[in-house]
């Protein structure tokens, strides 16, 4: 652990137009040691519980009847479909190697296909993706650009939440130094592979994340803005803060959201 993070920490609080107008002490969920084999784990149990289920019909490949024909006839003894005067006479059937056989080995629904997680580990890589936001070093390394002079993390009053205009987001974002990191995230590029013909033929970069504790109408001003993402703090998650399980997303908080950081996210167990 950084001897900066050691102890209680005091950040400022900026104001709409990036004024410093008070100062908060970050609450304890920050001084969690930064374990991204934590947040890999977390990162991983969450995107398997997207995944859906998978399996065959279970009569595939079973619509006729077959019969072998067994030894001494000098053709091969597999399974061949009880049919007469058709294209499908003396056809196989049946087996996996035939045209319209059953599938071989198929995928089956029963799989367990959710890697699960353990109710105090997933609290803990919680903690530990909230603490990198505040670590420089970890938010350099995701790629955001950010001024030397402005503190992590970024703390603002709640007036940011009543914004409404796409337009104000954006100078907001510009006055607190964050002008470069909007230009790199509105770079897009043609996907290698062969996801640009799935539906993914574009990349975007990740930009900054808005934690708020109420919307009042910054989350429909700021969707436009290409990288940045506002959730409030009840549905924040490690995959929110760690895009590709990659801890150290640029954040921004309000003060609000901060103050009840501990109580609703580690459910005042820090």
């Amino acid at each position: 652990m950084n001897a900066s993070r050691v102890g209680e920490r005091r950040v400022p609080v900026l104001d709409l137009a990036g004024n410093r107008v008070s100062e908060i002490t970050l609450p304890k969920t920050f001084l969690a040691p930064l374990r991204e084999d934590l947040v890999w784990r977390a990162f991983i149990h969450l995107q398997t519980h997207v995944l859906q289920p998978k399996g065959t019909f279970k009569g595939s490949g079973h619509k006729y009847s077959v019969e072998s024909l067994g030894a001494g006839y000098g053709v091969a003894r597999v399974s061949r479909i009880r049919a007469h005067g058709t294209g499908k006479a003396m056809a196989g059937g049946m087996i996996n190697s035939a045209v319209g056989g059953r599938p071989g080995h198929p995928p089956v629904p029963e799989k367990k296909i959710h890697k699960d997680l353990n109710e105090k580990e997933k609290r803990a890589a919680l903690a530990v993706a909230i603490a990198f936001t505040a670590d420089r070093e970890a938010v350099k390394a995701r790629g955001h650009r950010i001024p030397e002079n402005l503190p992590l993390p970024i703390v603002v009053d709640d007036a940011l939440q009543s914004i409404a205009k796409t337009r104000e987001v954006r100078e907001f974002l510009e006055k607190i130094g964050l002008g470069e990191e909007l230009e790199r995230c509105s770079e897009k590029k043609v996907r290698a592979g062969k996801g640009k013909r799935r539906g993914r033929r574009y990349k975007r970069r990740v930009g900054p994340l808005i934690v708020i504790l109420e919307d009042r109408g910054i989350e429909e001003a700021a969707e436009n803005i290409p990288g940045v993402e506002v959730v409030k703090l009840k549905d924040l998650s490690v995959l929110h803060l760690a895009p590709g399980a990659k801890p150290g997303r640029l954040t921004i908080w309000t003060r609000s959201a901060l103050e009840k950081l501990d109580e609703k996210i580690l459910g005042g167990l820090a």
